[in-house]
């Protein structure tokens, strides 16, 4: 149990610590081997990394594999001018880049007369003027890069390291001692007999004409001329074995031990603090380097790690979870305190261990110093704290706010405001009458008026009397945005505000009114995830942007208002919205909470320079092919038609946590504009159109923006626009109008021989004429004979109906007489003459012979007409009248026009249709 209360408690002590940032890379997102050498920086800032599986390159934003012909893994790594040294197993040599950006290998072991070892490996490079030395375990070997000659040292025995120190050389020989190379020569610098076999695995220059030595397992010591004599120091992890060693130009000392982390020694101060895992990616250290902008960076047995180590921010990640998500801090005296959501926290000093408060467990919403003591907003009332020790002074539902107001304290809680008298012993707060909504936002303007924000129903302004328990007046100000929480009334250079997350609006007491004209929301620009600001006891205002938090401070110079930023992305301070928060906890120093845990940081920031952005690759491809690289130094890439798909790698080489670069770019004369900023270093264009193209890109660091870089390109015409295929138009044209010259010539040869033919014919035709009028008049006489016999037929017809009409007469009369005898022989002999079927005869024979096949037409489009039927057609063909008609067919007209209409609707005719004009159409 003793040894389990001491690990968590070493744990706890350790993911308490205030960390400088760190990044953790494992091999699943460099995408190579877990073991990671050697690291070193060239001059372009770019990260090289001896690993097991090869050459590992980091831009800051892309890792690269390169595999030295052998596939072996990569034990060293220098950066020396343009060339990267590495040494491998039975393999050294450097790399070049090329003109389109990629490394290229060449081997140098050929050049050595001694041959290689059977499986030797180079675990170290160094560069001493123009040599660059190469350590195995059996030899150095020593290139000279102007010559490209290469010199053998052999030590007899395992050479354990090799270093650099003042312009020197020095290597340690097992069972032997440490020597140096000085002016060509190699001098035993320490025997062994002083050293007694212990294996120095850093050495440094140390204080005036010393060295500082760090041993595997025996700790520190110092190298003057010959004497070797041990370096004490406080907390030194004498019971650790320590891998690597780097002594940083600040006279901090890091150590990679071999199980136990990495180690960072302030010698200065003796401060110092231990990174194990979880914090970093695993607890085997191989190798250190310090870049030029102060970070560190660790090679890990599985893995890498990078130390912000120069980082104007502090972390402090609740990895365990035993403080939770911190609401809001304060600094008092030594003592740190934090309110989170398991209670109110204590860390005493510099110490590294956060205590609960006993009795303070659960949700500690505030922490407010009133006349010189300390009070926590609880969701069980309000607490004040002394020390380690809280005393609990109000009930009441949840405090989220406490106000120093007359001689007490002005508490807002869950459902109302009440009032705390100092002095009250029953602990009983004396609640506001007439106003029972959430105040999570309080401002005390005098004593007798107060400001009151809620999320949802705007803000208030409430007066109340003397005795604190009744609101005499109360004013709401609606408020009109989509937020729905983090409205925040504060007070700020004396003026009252409120802010949403899209604007701050400053109280008009003359109008009563509150306006968008105001020099502070006039700063502020950048959009904000929430309404939540705050002013701090230095009178500054924060708020808190999307990438950055937003703070305003008033210039003594010109007394005005001024706008600056810190860059520290969301993730580092997420928290639900609305509950925001940051305090002052030293003299411009702040604290901001989130959900992981705090930062810390300082203003004003001190921020790395901006490093160069540059273009590391373009690579083109045509449809559905692979893309090609192509060199970077061209003036103008020119490229076919068919291959309009480019991409370019790009980036910053900046290597911080929390500052991330982001890019802008665009093609001049194809982008309508820059676009977004991003945080991807890359940027593909497809199916670009035939033309001439600059890509610019720009970047965006800790606010600051860099040059703008650029690429420049043509992508060729198509070939059915080229001028070649111009002038190969213009040729087929000039044929064409050749080909149509003799098209039309023969054309028009041929149309005169056809009008010579058809003039001849037309004579022909002439003849043929002539004939055709002698037809003609036949036809003429034949009509006329036609006409003739029409008109006997109508002399007929009219002829027949005078005789029946007279007939008709003549029997009306007989009918009248007395001798009834006399008269029906009579009638007998007029019926006999005026039989209609013999009328018919002859009258249908005369029509057959004026109008043929007439009766047959009709006959055939209506089969359904009857014998009478077709006569009355044909007595209508005549255009005959009903009253005609009658005498005809011996009955009455009123009997011809029942006959008429229905021969109308055996034909089917319309209503408005002529039965005549219908039966003239046959």
């Amino acid at each position: 149990m003793r040894l389990l209360a001491l690990f968590l408690f070493f744990s706890f002590s350790l993911f308490a610590q205030e960390l400088p940032p760190i990044t953790n890379f494992d091999p699943g997102i460099y995408n190579a081997g877990n073991q990671n050498w050697m690291l070193t920086q060239a001059d372009n800032n770019h990260i090289y990394i001896a690993n097991n599986l090869g050459l590992l390159s980091f831009n800051g934003e892309h890792w690269n594999l390169h595999r030295v012909p052998n596939a072996s893994a990569v034990r060293s790594v220098l950066a020396k001018d343009k060339r990267i040294y590495t040494g491998s197993y039975m393999d050294f040599g450097y790399w070049d880049t090329d003109q389109k950006g990629e490394l290229n290998y060449t081997s140098l072991k050929n050049l050595s007369e001694e041959k290689i070892l059977d499986g030797e490996q180079f675990w170290h490079i160094e560069a001493l003027e123009e040599y660059i030395i190469f350590q195995s375990l059996r030899r150095l070997y020593s290139y000279n890069r102007e010559t490209e000659e290469i010199n053998t040292i052999n030590a007899g025995n395992i050479i354990s390291n090799l270093f650099k120190v003042n312009n020197k050389l020095y290597y340690q020989v097992a069972e032997d001692g440490l020597y140096t190379i000085d002016n060509g020569r190699i001098e035993q610098v320490i025997s062994n007999a002083k050293i007694k076999d212990k294996p120095i695995v850093g050495l440094f220059p140390f204080e005036e004409n010393k060295m500082l030595a760090v041993t595997r397992d025996d700790g520190l010591f110092t190298i003057e001329n010959s004497n070797w004599e041990p370096f004490q120091f406080k907390d030194y992890p004498l019971n650790e074995s320590i891998f690597t060693a780097k002594l940083l130009e600040d006279q901090t000392l890091v150590l990679g031990s071999i199980g136990n982390g990495l180690h960072v020694y302030d010698l200065a101060t003796s401060q110092n603090y231990q990174l194990l895992q979880p914090v970093i990616n695993n607890n085997t250290v191989l190798s250190i380097l310090e870049d030029k902008a102060g970070n560190i960076w660790g090679g890990l047995d599985n893995g890498l790690v990078l130390i912000n180590r120069k980082s104007p921010f502090r972390l402090f990640t609740d990895i365990s979870g035993k403080v939770g998500t911190v609401y809001c801090s304060h600094q008092f005296g030594d003592n740190l305190y934090l309110g989170t959501n398991q209670g109110l926290y204590l860390k005493i000093g510099t110490s590294n261990t956060y205590e609960l408060i006993p009795g303070t467990s659960g949700q500690v919403w505030s922490i407010n110093e009133i006349k010189g003591k300390l009070y926590a907003g609880h969701d069980r009332g309000i607490f004040a704290i002394e020390g380690n020790s809280a005393t609990h002074i109000s009930d009441g539902p949840g405090v989220w706010e406490i106000r120093e107001f007359k001689n007490g304290l002005l508490q807002g809680h869950y459902d109302g405001i009440s009032f705390w008298e100092e002095g009250n012993v029953e602990n009983d707060p004396v609640y506001l009458a007439n106003f029972d909504l959430s105040s999570r936002n309080l401002v005390v303007q005098n004593d007798s008026t107060f400001w009151v924000g809620h999320d949802h129903k705007g803000v208030f302004k409430l007066k109340i009397n003397a005795e604190v328990n009744e609101v005499l007046d109360l004013e709401n100000y609606s408020v009109s945005y989509d937020g729905g929480m983090g409205l925040k009334v504060f007070q700020f250079n004396g003026a009252i505000y409120y802010s949403t997350e899209d604007e701050i609006y400053k109280y008009e007491p003359k109008t009563d009114t509150f306006s968008l004209e105001n020099e502070l929301n006039n700063l502020i620009q950048e959009q904000r995830i929430s309404g939540i600001s705050h002013v701090l006891p230095d009178n500054t205002w924060w708020g808190f942007g999307e990438d950055n938090l937003l703070y305003v401070t008033r210039d003594a110079f010109q007394d005005r208002l001024s706008a600056k930023s810190a860059a520290i992305p969301l993730e580092y301070r997420s928290i639900a919205k609305g509950f925001e928060n940051i305090s002052l906890i030293g003299e411009s120093e702040y604290l901001v909470g989130s959900n992981v845990g705090y930062t810390i940081f300082s203003t004003p920031l001190d921020l790395p320079s901006m490093e160069q952005l540059n273009i590391n690759k373009v690579s083109t491809a045509a449809l559905e092919e692979e893309f090609k690289s192509h060199k970077l130094d061209l003036n103008q890439l020119e490229l076919p038609n068919s291959v309009n798909n480019i991409n370019f790698e790009f980036s910053i080489p900046a290597y911080s946590k929390l500052a991330k670069p982001v890019y802008s770019y665009r093609i001049k004369g194809f982008s309508t504009g820059w676009s977004t900023w991003q945080r991807n270093g890359s940027a593909t264009f497809e199916n670009l159109p035939a033309g001439d193209y600059v890509f610019e890109v720009r970047g965006k660091y800790n606010n600051r923006i860099s040059e703008i870089a650029t690429y420049a390109f043509t992508i060729a015409l198509p070939w059915y626009a080229t001028t070649l295929a111009i002038v190969v138009y213009i040729l087929l044209f000039l044929l064409l109008i050749f080909i149509l010259h003799k098209i039309y010539t023969g054309y028009y040869r041929k149309q005169r021989e056809r009008l010579l033919e058809q003039n001849k014919k037309k004579l022909e035709i002439r003849q043929l004429e002539s004939q055709q009028e002698i037809i003609t008049l036949q036809n003429q006489k034949l009509e006329s004979d036609v006409a003739s016999k029409n008109r006997e037929l109508a002399a007929s017809t009219m002829n027949i109906i005078k005789k029946n009409e007279f007939l008709t007469q003549l029997k009306n009369k007989l009918t009248e007489a007395n001798k009834k005898e006399d008269i029906q022989e009579v009638i007998s002999i007029i019926n006999k003459n005026i039989a209609e079927k013999d009328n018919w005869k002859l009258f249908k024979e005369a029509f057959d012979n004026a109008d043929k096949d007439f009766l047959q037409s009709v006959k055939k489009e209506h089969p359904n007409l009857t014998s009478n039927d077709l006569k009355l057609c044909a007595y209508l063909r005549l255009n005959l009248s009903s009253k005609e008609i009658a005498p005809l067919l011996n009955i009455s007209v009123r009997s011809v026009e029942i006959k008429r209409y229905r021969l109308r609707k055996k034909m089917n005719l319309e209503h408005d249709q002529g039965l005549v004009e219908y039966i003239l159409k046959f």
